[in-house]
C-alpha cells in the first residue's frame, strides 16, 4: 500500500509538473511530427486569399478596426473591459460591416472568450489580426533591439500568444499583456500576426549601425536578401521562430508580418526632408523573403500618418531615378498625396494599412489642416479605404474603435499631468479623439448640450445675476459649460464678455484689448462677438505657449524680460502645429501656430440634424450656450482641480489646487464700471462610477459604406 501511495503521488507530481510546464511555459513534445500543416489564408501576388468550406480559395479584402482595452478612468494595462463589453463592441463592429479586428498585444482572457462567443453565434465571423509587441519602456528605452527586455521578451510573449489563440495557456501578470486562463480556441478565426505596433526610429538606427549583430538571417521559413539591414534580419528571425513554434506544436501556419510606417519606409529622401521628419532609416519588407516551407505567405504592413503633400519632390535623386517607372503617372490626388499608390506599386506582396485614423479632437496638429468633425472623420476614413482599394492594397485597419483618454500629443502633452488616471478627456489633445465611439461619464446624459435650447438650465445653475442678465455654469469630464442670457441682449449683434479668474497670483483687473475692467484680477476673457469672431483670450503672463516656446516662436527668451503679473494685455490662445514643409538649411522660421482659442458656432447636440461635433457655442433667443475645454483654461488635472501655477515662479509647468473660480458677465456699450465676479465652486470628481458610450457619426457613415460595398 505504501509503495502504491508513493507511486500515485509520483504520478500526480509528474502530471502536475507536465500540466504546469505546458500551460505556464508552453513546453511541449511533438508526438505527430509528420502530421500535415494547414493554413486557412494565403497570399497570391498582392492579394490575400481565404479558403472556403469547399476547399476553394477566394479573395479576402480586409475591412478592419483596432480594438483596445481602454475604458475611461482605467489604466489601459489593467484590461478593465469585461466579456460583456467586448461582446457588445464586436456586435457593433460586425454590424458596421467590418470583417476583421486587430489588437496590439495579448489581451486578457475575456477578449478571446467574447470573440469565441461572437464567432460561434454568427454566420459571418470576425477574424483577428493578433499583435505582438513589447512595452513602451523597452521600445523607447532599449539600447538596441537585441536588448534582453526587447528581443527576448518579444519572443517569449509571441510564443505565449500562439498558445493563447489555441486556448492552451495560463498567463500571469506582465507589463504589456493581459492575464488569465486562456481556454477558448479561436485559432480558426485568426488571420495572422503582426510584430510590433510602432518602432522607435532611434532603436532601429542603433541596431542598424551596430557592428556586433548580423546583417543576414537564414531560417526554415524566412531568410534575408543581400540588401537586408540588421533590423530586417532581426524581424526575419522573430517571424521565423514564431512560425516554427506554431507549426511544430499545432501544425498550423498563418500570415505574418512586421509593422512599418512613413518614418521608416523603404525610400531614401533628401537630407533636408529626412532631417525634418526624423527619417533615419529605410526598412523594406521586400528584403525579407519567405521560403517554400511557409504556406500562407507574407505581407507588408504600414501604420499611416501625416504625409507631406510634396513628399515626392523630396525623394533623393538616386531614389527618384530608381523608382522612375513607378513614379510615372502616379496618382497624387488621394488623402496621402500618392503615398498609397507609391507603396501599392512598389511592393510585390500584399500591403495592409495596419492603423490609420483621423481625430475628432478640437485642436489642429498640422499646418493647413483644420480639426475634423465626426462627419469629416467618416468621410476621410471612407476615402482612405477607397484610395487603398484602388491602389491595390489588401485591406485596412481603422485606428481605433474607441477614444483613448490617456494618449498624449506632442503639442499639448506639456500642459496636462501625465501621471493622472484617465478620468477626464482632454479634447484639446489630438491623440484622444481617434475612436469611432466616445465615452461619457455618468449614466446616460451629458452635463449639458450646447444646442440653443436653454430649457435644461435651472435656477440652481445660476452663478451670477446682474441688472444686465445672468450667468449659469456646469461641468463634466470634458468641458466647462456656460449659459449667459441678458436683458435686451441680441445675440447676433451684441458683444458679450465673460471674465474668468482661476490663478490667484496672476491676472489683471483691466483688459486693454476690450477696454473692460473687473473687480478681481482675471486670467481669461471669453468674448462672444457674433458667429465668426468669438474667442477665449488669456492674460499674457498666463500664456503657456509663450512661456514654454518663446524661442521657437520668435527666438526670444520668455524670461528676459518677464511679463508683468498684472499686465493688462490679453493674447489669443494658440498651439504649435507641425510645419508642412521643411525649413531650408541656414534659414530660421518661427514655429507655425493655430488659434485654438477661437470659438466655433454651431449645434453640438448629437441628436440634431445640423449636429457639429466641434461646436463651442450657440445662441438662444436672448443668450448663448458655451462649452470650453478644461485645458484651454490651463487646467492640467481637472478631476483634482489642479491648474497651472505661475510659469515664471516655477520655470515651467507646476500645479496648484483651487477650490473655486470666479466668473463675471457684461455686455459691450453698457455702463457698468468694474465687472462684478462671483465664485463658482469646483468639487472635481473621482475614478469610479458609470460611463456610457456613443457611436460617432463616422461609425454610421462607415457602416453604410462598408455594408454596401
Amino acid at each position: 500500500m505504501k509503495r502504491f501511495i508513493i507511486l500515485v503521488c509520483a504520478l500526480l507530481l509528474v502530471g502536475g509538473g507536465a500540466w504546469c510546464a505546458s500551460l505556464y511555459f508552453g513546453i511541449y513534445i511533438d508526438l505527430h511530427p509528420d502530421e500535415p500543416v494547414t493554413a486557412a489564408f494565403r497570399t497570391e501576388g498582392r492579394e490575400i486569399l481565404r479558403q472556403t468550406e469547399t476547399g476553394a480559395w477566394e479573395p479576402f479584402r480586409i475591412k478592419g478596426v483596432d480594438v483596445s482595452s481602454n475604458l475611461p478612468g482605467e489604466p489601459p494595462m489593467d484590461f478593465a473591459p469585461e466579456w460583456e463589453d467586448y461582446l457588445r463592441w464586436f456586435e457593433q463592429i460586425g454590424e458596421m460591416g467590418a470583417n476583421t479586428i486587430r489588437c496590439y498585444t495579448l489581451m486578457d482572457d475575456d477578449f478571446y472568450h467574447a470573440l469565441h462567443a461572437y464567432n460561434t453565434t454568427h454566420d459571418k465571423p470576425l477574424y483577428l489580426l493578433q499583435g505582438l509587441q513589447v512595452s513602451d519602456a523597452a521600445n523607447y528605452g532599449a539600447e538596441d533591439i537585441y536588448d534582453s527586455d526587447f528581443f527576448g521578451l518579444l519572443l517569449k510573449n509571441s510564443r505565449a500568444v500562439v498558445d493563447v489563440i489555441h486556448g492552451r495557456r495560463i498567463v500571469s501578470p506582465g507589463d504589456t499583456s493581459g492575464t488569465g486562463y486562456y481556454r477558448w480556441d479561436v485559432s480558426e478565426w485568426v488571420l495572422g500576426y503582426l510584430v510590433g505596433s510602432e518602432w522607435d526610429s532611434g532603436n532601429i538606427a542603433y541596431t542598424n549601425n551596430s557592428t556586433t549583430y548580423p546583417t543576414s538571417y537564414r531560417g526554415t521559413y524566412f531568410s534575408t536578401g543581400p540588401e537586408a539591414s540588421r533590423f530586417e534580419a532581426v524581424m526575419a528571425r522573430i517571424m521565423d521562430q514564431i512560425v516554427e513554434y506554431e507549426t511544430a506544436k499545432y501544425k498550423n501556419q498563418r500570415l505574418i508580418a512586421f509593422v512599418n510606417d512613413p518614418n521608416n519606409d523603404p525610400f531614401e529622401y533628401e537630407y533636408l526632408y529626412a532631417t525634418r521628419f526624423a527619417k533615419y532609416n529605410q526598412i523594406d519588407a521586400e528584403n525579407i523573403r519567405p521560403t517554400a516551407a511557409l504556406q500562407p505567405g507574407y505581407y507588408a504592413a504600414y501604420r499611416l500618418s501625416y504625409v507631406n503633400p510634396d513628399f515626392l519632390q523630396y525623394l533623393s535623386e538616386a531614389q527618384t531615378a530608381e523608382l522612375a517607372d513607378i513614379l510615372n503617372g502616379l496618382d497624387t490626388s488621394d488623402i496621402y498625396h500618392g503615398y498609397l499608390n507609391l507603396l501599392g506599386r512598389y511592393h510585390t506582396i500584399p500591403v495592409m494599412a495596419t492603423g490609420y485614423g483621423f481625430s475628432t479632437s478640437r485642436a489642429a496638429l498640422y499646418e493647413g489642416q483644420e480639426p475634423f468633425t465626426e462627419q469629416q472623420q467618416g468621410e476621410s476614413l471612407i476615402q482612405v479605404w477607397q484610395d487603398a482599394t484602388e491602389a491595390g492594397w489588401a485591406g485596412v485597419f481603422i485606428s481605433t474603435w474607441q477614444d483613448v483618454w490617456d494618449r498624449r500629443t506632442w503639442n499639448t502633452g506639456y500642459a496636462t499631468m501625465d501621471s493622472v488616471m484617465p478620468v477626464w478627456q482632454d479634447v484639446q489633445s489630438d491623440g484622444q479623439g481617434y475612436g469611432l465611439m466616445e465615452f461619457y461619464l455618468g449614466e446616460k446624459e451629458r452635463a449639458c448640450y450646447v444646442d440653443g435650447d436653454a430649457s435644461e438650465w435651472t435656477q440652481e445653475d445660476v452663478v451670477l445675476e446682474t441688472a444686465q442678465g445672468s450667468l449659469s455654469m456646469r461641468y463634466d469630464e470634458k468641458y466647462l459649460y456656460f449659459f449667459a442670457q441678458g436683458t435686451g441682449f441680441y445675440p447676433e449683434q451684441d458683444i458679450l464678455y465673460i471674465p474668468i479668474d482661476t490663478l490667484p497670483a496672476v491676472g489683471s483687473t483691466y483688459c486693454e484689448n476690450y477696454d473692460i475692467s473687473f473687480d478681481r484680477a482675471c486670467d481669461f476673457v471669453i468674448c462672444i462677438d457674433g458667429r465668426d469672431n468669438s474667442r477665449v483670450m488669456v492674460q499674457e503672463r498666463y500664456e503657456i505657449l509663450w512661456a514654454m516656446h518663446a524661442n521657437e516662436l520668435s527666438r526670444e527668451n520668455a524670461y528676459d524680460p518677464i511679463r508683468s503679473a498684472n499686465s493688462p494685455v490679453f493674447h489669443t490662445i494658440n498651439l504649435m502645429i507641425q510645419r508642412k514643409d521643411p525649413i531650408p538649411i541656414g534659414e530660421w522660421y518661427g514655429a507655425v501656430t493655430y488659434e485654438t482659442g477661437k470659438l466655433r458656432y454651431g449645434n453640438a447636440n448629437p441628436s440634431a440634424a445640423e449636429y457639429d461635433s466641434l461646436s463651442d457655442f450657440m445662441f438662444t433667443e436672448n443668450g448663448v450656450e458655451i462649452r470650453i475645454p478644461w485645458q484651454l483654461l490651463n487646467f492640467g488635472n481637472p478631476p483634482e482641480r489642479e491648474i497651472h501655477d505661475d510659469y515664471y515662479e516655477n520655470y515651467g509647468v507646476e500645479y496648484i489646487q483651487i477650490d473655486e473660480m470666479y466668473v463675471g458677465l457684461a455686455l459691450e456699450d453698457t455702463p457698468q464700471g468694474r465687472i462684478r465676479t462671483e465664485s463658482f465652486p469646483l468639487e472635481g470628481w473621482e475614478k469610479g462610477g458609470n460611463s456610457h458610450e456613443r457611436l460617432k457619426q463616422s461609425y454610421y457613415m462607415l457602416k453604410d459604406h462598408w455594408n454596401a460595398s
